[in-house]
């Protein structure tokens, strides 16, 4: 037991100390957190149905900008950690999970602010010259902080041991269980509601209404719709083209001879420096990009992260500790953007301009920022977007629904496959970066492939998520009245009319909902008085 609980605190520590990346960003979700904590508690096939279970409920769940709207760290961990502890079905996961996330932003809020003395502290340090100090800034006290926060809660948890839970459990009322349940089966519809309200443009929505049904009639699974979405999303994006390449064939013609035809160059030519970087400096400075919010904070959110990136480029362009030093501080100030996807090519514009301002070129620190603080927002709209609002809900979807189904492979398809995509992204947008500039991220931009591109993913998100609405939302309704020497069944009645239409209409309440703006914690509560209420009256009940 001691061994697991060590195992667990590690866990919960490294989902909130984001040192790298690669290692850390899936630790944030359920679905990931929920499997390895199985593992380490020596019941995986429970943690990954619990992290499962929990999972669905943040599916449409964005964090950007500093904001946490719950925390999935402690949800997944302590959630999952709990329903092994207890003995209880993984159905009853989400009814612990909400409860420790709630708790859990409270931890994130003391964690982003208690961090915020640590960039003081590395500004007093640079100050004094010691740039090693900036990088132990960015790691070592972080560390800390997340271990006190939520390794020590977690290692206490799972050093309870048993019989406490299974105490807790036994104690609650069958009936109250069987409540619990179908609250579990409603809160699904919460994270479906989220992403429809997030990617829901009125021309698409039809595709959520065809992934339910192509579910619901033709008993296709998720990875059916999801391809059968792809192959309409490729002729889409396709068709989009083809029409765009005609228009464009048409303003050429209407073109006068003399009338020239503006179009884009690269910013930045290939120039012959006597300092610079090699492709080994770059990829090191690309890594390190994953580990910008190591110790994020309230006051300056990722500045200490982006110092401690750029510490190995200004080592290497700038020979004296005074240079190095002086270059470094103007990355003390304050910037946050999306980190992974579209966001390291902000990076690598950066870092290509450093090395312009170390061989000379009229590149002032000012320049710099402005470009940073210029380029920041937007990039972060679109990578939030690319990453949260499109790959992560239709991977996590599919590999959800797998390891419901109790296939071990959902949670590693997700993971693997998730961060194979983003770092893959994110290495190309770096390295794009730095070889053309601002014209790649304007090139993009003014080819409007961004929302091309997010229609077409779009079209997948919401069939896939039509799929899990109809396969996910597990209630049903039990009432029956006696006719005379009979029984009527009302889901025998509904089946005949629509197979599916409780699962439906409750994801459209709960959407309409969303979409009002609703404060996401009331809907919550809603649905767990709703739910119990149903289930003790007899109009809703668990389907298994």
């Amino acid at each position: 037991m001691v061994i697991s609980a060590i195992l667990v605190a590690l866990l919960a520590t490294m989902g909130q100390w984001w040192f790298f990346g690669p290692v850390t960003k899936c630790l944030v979700y359920p679905l990931t957190t929920g499997l390895l904590t199985g593992i380490f508690m020596g019941d995986p096939m429970t943690g990954m149905l619990a992290g499962a279970n929990i999972q669905l409920i943040y599916l449409g769940w964005i964090s950007a900008g500093g904001t946490m709207p719950s925390n999935t760290i402690v949800a997944g961990i302590f959630g999952t950690a709990m329903t092994i502890l207890s003995g209880a079905s993984p159905t009853m996961a989400v009814t612990f999970a909400i409860p420790f996330s709630m708790f859990g932003l409270l931890l994130n809020q003391v964690y982003m602010t208690v961090n915020s003395f640590w960039i003081h502290r590395a500004d007093g340090m640079l100050e004094k010259g010691n740039i090693r100090g900036v990088r132990l800034m960015n790691f070592v006290p972080s560390f800390l902080v997340a271990f006190a926060l939520y390794g020590i809660p977690a290692f206490a948890l799972v050093m309870s041991g048993k019989s406490w839970g299974t105490a807790l459990i036994n104690a609650i009322p069958k009936s109250l269980v069987s409540a619990l349940q179908v609250v579990g089966g409603i809160m699904p519809a919460l994270g479906i509601a989220m992403l429809l309200n997030y990617l829901g443009k009125k021309k698409l929505i039809p595709y959520f209404f065809a992934g339910f049904f192509l579910t619901i009639y033709l008993k296709l699974d998720i990875m059916a719709v999801a391809i059968f979405a792809a192959i309409i999303a490729i002729i889409m994006f396709m068709a989009d083209n083809k029409k765009e390449e005609k228009t464009k064939k048409v303003k050429r013609l209407t073109l006068k001879k003399n009338e020239e035809r503006t179009d884009y160059t690269d910013e930045t030519q290939a120039r012959d420096y006597e300092k610079k970087l090699s492709k080994r400096d770059l990829v090191k400075t690309w890594l390190a990009t994953t580990s910008t919010e190591a110790c994020y904070n309230y006051e300056r959110l990722q500045a200490l992260g982006i110092a401690n990136l750029m510490i190995g480029p200004i080592r290497r362009l700038y020979e004296s500790n005074e240079e190095r030093v002086r270059e470094l501080k103007k990355y003390m100030v304050f910037y946050n953007s999306e980190v992974f996807t579209i966001g390291p090519i902000i990076n690598g514009i950066t870092v290509s301009m450093e090395e312009a301002r170390a061989n000379g070129e009229s590149v002032s620190a000012e320049d710099i920022n402005s470009v940073r603080t210029g380029l920041m927002g937007p990039v972060a709209g679109i990578g939030d977007t690319v990453m949260q609002g499109i790959l992560f809900p239709i991977l996590a979807g599919i590999g959800c629904t797998m390891a419901l189904d109790g296939n071990f492979v959902g949670p590693v398809f997700f993971t693997v496959l998730f961060e194979i995509l983003i770092f893959t992204c994110g290495y190309f947008m770096f390295m794009n970066g730095y070889k053309y500039g601002k014209s790649t991220l304007l090139k993009i931009l003014k080819n409007g492939v961004i929302d091309k591109v997010t229609n077409a993913f779009s079209i997948v998100g919401l069939m896939v998520v039509g799929c899990m609405a109809s396969t996910r939302i597990t209630v049903n309704t039990p009432f029956k009245i006696a006719v005379g020497s009979g029984v009527v069944k009302f889901q025998e009645i509904l089946n005949s009319l629509l197979p599916g239409l409780i699962p439906l209409a409750i994801t459209l309440i709960v959407w309409k909902l969303v979409s009002k703006k609703i404060n996401v914690t009331w809907i919550v509560i809603g649905i767990f008085i709703v739910g119990i209420a149903a289930s003790y009256l007899g109009v809703l009940g668990f389907v298994g």
